[in-house]
């Protein structure tokens, strides 16, 4: 029972679909628009959506931010020539898109069932709906599968290496490929098993209510728009 509860809570917790949609819009403006001080509050923002999803999510966004953030600093120091600055602006890009990443993955990690009866909520085409959800999970499952390939090339004794991007690239590539295949087969069994072309009125047991955080979260971000506009 207490599990149950908390289960339940934790779900309530979550931001609505439509709210981390609109977000992902509004913080791509932002992170193009706004100065620095806008960044830094549009990032503090996402990070918080990313803590109330997960706790490792959120750890694990703060350690890619502080390593980005470093080494760019770290990099101005060393004299390479030219690579210096294409690491630098590598490693700038990577921490410009921080914010942009934590809605996203927070959208990916979104149950597609949930987010399934929020565009039926909002009356959209099953065909786009069908195929946004489709993508969404497709992204989540790339890294699983990825994380299987890495695994699988341990226990083979190859390594993946800078040093030989092609040899690198044919071993992630081609068992990719299979696994890519093998998983939209996986998806499409799953749309039709749970009655995707069932022309009746359909029901979630998800609660597709706004709650007081995606009213914070949207207000936070469209706040965060206007400012970047008007100090552009």
């Amino acid at each position: 029972m207490i599990k149950e509860s908390a289960l339940k809570k934790k779900k309530e917790g979550q931001l609505h679909p439509f709210t981390l949609f609109a977000l992902t819009i509004l913080v791509s403006f932002q992170v193009f628009f706004g100065n620095q001080t806008v960044y830094w509050a549009v990032l503090i923002l996402t990070l918080l959506i990313a803590l109330n999803a997960s706790t490792g999510l959120f750890l694990r966004q703060i350690i890619v931010f502080s390593v980005s953030y470093g080494m760019m600093y770290l990099l101005a120091f060393a004299d390479l020539g030219y690579v210096t600055g294409i690491f630098i602006g590598l490693f700038a890009l990577i921490a410009r898109f921080i914010p942009i990443f934590n809605i996203g993955i927070v959208l990916i990690l979104t149950s597609p069932s949930k987010i399934l009866a929020c565009f039926r909520k909002l009356h959209m085409p099953n065909t786009v709906s069908v195929a946004m959800i489709a993508a969404l999970r497709f992204m989540d499952e790339i890294g699983l599968r990825l994380h299987e390939i890495r695994n699988g090339m341990k226990i083979r004794g190859f390594h993946a290496s800078l040093l030989h991007p092609v040899r690198t690239f044919e071993l992630y590539f081609v068992p990719l490929v299979y696994k890519c295949l093998h998983v939209s087969e996986t998806l499409v069994s799953s749309i039709i098993a749970k009655g995707i072309e069932y022309e009746g009125e359909k029901t979630s047991y998800y609660d597709m209510r706004f709650k007081f955080a995606d009213g914070i979260s949207l207000f936070a971000g469209v706040a965060l728009l206007g400012v970047a506009l008007w100090t552009s």
